[in-house]
């Protein structure tokens, strides 16, 4: 089997950013009716924070869905996710499965043993590109090539 490559999805990196544009700037206005010195030290902190955040997001998230490089890779003898830097060879899988949420969807991976992650993995979807259930009708594809016991 060829790996697969699931780029960093642009569009959900962008909207996050704009999402935290937008409660900045919400919030600037009413500290700007306010007239309240209190209310500046208040948006002085969350400022920081929005900064330090949107630091973050650029370079975690915008800057490599920009270069197409790869968040979920799928491979013959593991998955690799590049979000969280996390290797899982498909024989240490026990069982994977699809968690629907509100806003995106993630994989659940169950080990046969505990990891330093844990024995029990989340790879969240939402900064992959491409449709939730495309990617783990793939990833359950691989398992399955593998070897490995799948949940529905």
């Amino acid at each position: 089997m060829e790996t697969t490559k699931h780029p960093y999805s642009l569009s959900y990196s962008l909207a996050s950013f704009l999402v935290m544009l937008v409660l900045m700037l919400l919030l600037l206005t009413n500290v700007l009716g306010s007239n309240s010195k209190a209310g500046w030290i208040v948006y002085g902190v969350f400022v920081i924070v929005f900064v330090l955040i949107s630091a973050l997001l650029i370079v975690k998230r915008l800057v490599p869905a920009i270069k197409g490089e790869t968040a979920l890779e799928l491979n013959e003898t593991c998955l690799v996710d590049y979000i969280r830097n996390i290797t899982i060879d498909w024989k240490d899988i026990k069982e994977i499965s699809l968690v629907n949420g509100r806003s995106s969807s993630l994989i659940r991976v169950n080990l046969k043993w505990v990891s330093d992650h844990g024995s029990e993995i989340a790879i969240p979807l939402r900064f992959v590109r491409g449709k939730d259930s495309d990617i783990y009708n793939e990833v359950k594809a691989y398992l399955a090539k593998a070897g490995g016991d799948i949940i529905l």
